[in-house]
C-alpha cells in the first residue's frame, strides 16, 4: 500500500553496531568481534563465533555475571590496516579469516571470514575492507 502521510522513522547512520557483552568479559578496542550464543566478545573462531565486526572502544563487562549488561560498539563495514602472515600482492581480492581477535589468515580453516584483501601494503601488511558475515558464510 502506497504512503498518504509522513511516515518518519528511526535510522542509523553509518557502518556501527551496538551489540550486548558476554557476561565476565573484555573486548578491547581494535578487537575482532565474534558472537557466542548471540552475546559480543573477542572473537574465538575456534568456537564457531561469527564475524561481527571491530571494537570500536574498550567495553569492560569483567566484573558482571550478568550477559548483556553493557554493550560494545562496533564498526561493522569498512577497511581496516592488519597484520596477515604471507600476505602478497597477488592476494588482492582473496578472502580473509579471523582465528582470534586479533590473528589473521588466509586459510578458512577453522576460522570466520572476516573480509577480503584490498591492498598490499608490506610483508604481512595489508588493507582489508571487512563486513559482518553470517552464519553460513
Amino acid at each position: 500500500m502506497a504512503l498518504t502521510q509522513d511516515t518518519p522513522g528511526a535510522y542509523e547512520l553509518g557502518d556501527f553496531n551496538d551489540l550486548p557483552v558476554k557476561a565476565s568479559t573484555t573486548i578491547y578496542e581494535g578487537a575482532a568481534v565474534g558472537l557466542a550464543s548471540g552475546y559480543a566478545r573477542g572473537l574465538v573462531a575456534a568456537d564457531g563465533d561469527v564475524f561481527v565486526g571491530f571494537a570500536s572502544g574498550k567495553a569492560d563487562n569483567s566484573a558482571v555475571a550478568t550477559d548483556g549488561a553493557i554493550n560494545v560498539r562496533v564498526w561493522n563495514k569498512g577497511r581496516k590496516l592488519i597484520t596477515l602472515p604471507g600476505v602478497a600482492v597477488t592476494d588482492i581480492g582473496e578472502k580473509v579469516y579471523a582465528d582470534a581477535d586479533d590473528s589473521f589468515t588466509l586459510a578458512s580453516s577453522g576460522a570466520s571470514v572476516c573480509g577480503h584483501v584490498i591492498r598490499y601494503v608490506a610483508a604481512n601488511t595489508c588493507v582489508i575492507e571487512f563486513y559482518m558475515t553470517a552464519a553460513a558464510d
